[in-house]
């Protein structure tokens, strides 16, 4: 049921500038369908539409997207055990069209200048294939952890996470070749998993509005000449959408423009060149405008910008992470029969004391500011034997030949939730070498690592699932 288009309804003053108000009332009441898309250095799209189809869940491509695919209603994907194996991510389809628009290319060095939760840095990352760098900069730490539980499960190689606000982001970190601002804004087009999301009050769209244009303003100047930035936001204010680009297009007349938009299969509208009273650049049309009811989605607002201009480009000033010794890595690889060339475009460093970290080989880290997360937690090497970590089995583990495990549906559950489990004898075949640690799967993808014992006669093994991504269980919402 729709509610009238009163005076008091939230959405009013967009009342002139939606085709058909009853659907896009109808639509806002409606939960958001689920969208989710394929983990390419896993399985492609068409091989996770089979593995759900297997356990009764339906899918459809979104014709857009080729990695993404709308499931079925009522599949709770944050509670599949393909969630937590890395095999997909979930993301809301609206907010994939932002690094769509990016258009990233393998070996670039690219800024993801507000990132967290991470879907789409790890959109950036897996379209670069392991290669190149993303800088994925938050500034409220207390995001950072959902940000690394994101990398890590998805097995990323060529990220680094930043934390310092986006408007004072350091010049000398660039240039990067393209630079994304999912802005903060006042969330409008969230409403759909978010009821509250009704907008903000002058103030609060004031201060909004002075954050957007100065991080804007920032990524212009932290990219490359002829470099690629997109602005993007969830809400359907003009203030903090066309408003905020044609404050920042008149800032820097003659070194940034903004490029028509397109996207092919998904239903968009132009940007506004006019609102409250006020012409804006009429250029602003090549921006694109989202409405619930068109593609059943949430809201958003995306425009693609390119810097002309270079007379302030200062960087890049680069780290050098320290190297750390391959002997651990050796052994490991041996231990689970990992093929020649396994880590080929990757280099070992130094991260902290716990663990070796794998890192993309042509990756260019910034200088400043300090980096808080950098490659993928590889080995942990406080322990002996050093143990290959859970997001390392996830990323390397199915290309082994020994010390693997395939387990049953009640085996893998028992894992996840970090409960020891018994083994038929033919299920420790593969295990030759002997007890110890061995990798754990699950219709054939890595779960994980578990630590096997023969005790009486039989095999039993202990998991060593994370605590932390065990706890992410129940928690299928979808994020932007």
């Amino acid at each position: 049921m729709t509610t009238p288009m009163t005076q008091s309804h939230p959405f009013r003053r967009y009342a002139e500038l939606i085709d058909d108000w009853s659907a896009f009332d109808a639509a806002i009441a409606r939960p958001l369908p689920v969208t989710l898309w394929a983990n390419s250095a896993r399985l492609d799209r068409d091989t996770l539409r089979r593995l759900l189809a297997r356990e009764g869940v339906d899918s459809e491509p979104l014709v857009w997207q080729p990695a993404a695919v709308r499931a079925a209603a009522g599949f709770a994907p944050g509670r599949h055990w393909g969630f937590f194996a890395g095999l997909f991510q979930i993301q809301e389809e609206a907010a994939m069209l932002p690094v769509a628009l990016l258009d990233p290319r393998p070996g670039e060095r690219i800024l993801d200048l507000c990132a967290a939760p991470g879907n789409k840095t790890a959109q950036i990352a897996t379209v670069l294939g392991g290669t190149g760098t993303v800088v994925a900069n938050e500034l409220k730490r207390g995001r950072l952890g959902a940000l690394r539980q994101t990398l890590k499960r998805l097995g990323l190689v060529n990220v680094a996470i930043t934390a310092r606000p986006g408007q004072e982001y350091p010049l000398r970190a660039g240039p990067f070749d393209r630079v994304l601002v999912d802005a903060p804004c006042s969330g409008e087009g969230t409403i759909r998993k978010n009821p509250t999301a009704m907008g903000t009050d002058e103030t609060g769209r004031s201060y909004l509005v002075n954050q957007q244009r100065r991080m804007l303003s920032r990524a212009l100047r932290l990219v490359r000449p002829g470099g690629r930035v997109v602005y993007a936001t969830c809400t359907l204010a003009p203030e903090e959408n066309e408003c905020v680009v044609a404050d920042v297009l008149e800032e820097m007349a003659g070194a940034a423009r903004l490029v028509p938009a397109t996207v092919a299969g998904f239903r968009t509208t132009p940007g506004l060149t006019r609102w409250a009273g006020r012409e804006l650049d009429g250029s602003l049309a090549g921006a694109l405008r989202v409405w619930p009811h068109h593609n059943d989605t949430g809201g958003f607002f995306v425009a693609v910008l390119e810097r002309d201009g270079g007379d302030d480009i200062q960087g890049p000033e680069l780290s050098a992470p320290e190297g750390a010794p391959e002997d651990g890595l050796d052994a490991a690889a041996e231990w689970f029969g990992l093929p020649a060339g396994w880590r080929d475009g990757l280099r070992p460093i130094r991260w902290g004391g716990r663990y070796l970290q794998l890192l993309a080989a042509d990756a260019r880290l910034p200088a400043r500011p300090p980096l808080e997360y950098c490659g993928l937690p590889t080995l942990g090497i406080q322990v002996r034997p050093a143990k290959l970590t859970t997001a390392a089995a996830i990323r390397f583990g199915d290309f082994a030949r020994r010390q693997f495990v395939e387990i049953d549906s009640a085996q893998a559950g028992a894992f996840l939730r970090r409960a020891p489990f018994e083994l038929g004898e033919a299920q420790a075949q593969n295990c030759q070498s002997g007890p110890g640690h061995v990798l754990v799967r699950y219709q054939g993808y890595t779960l994980g690592v578990g630590d096997m014992r023969r005790q009486a006669g039989r095999y039993r093994v202990d998991s060593l699932f994370p605590k932390a991504w065990s706890a992410l269980a129940g928690k299928p919402e979808q994020e932007s």
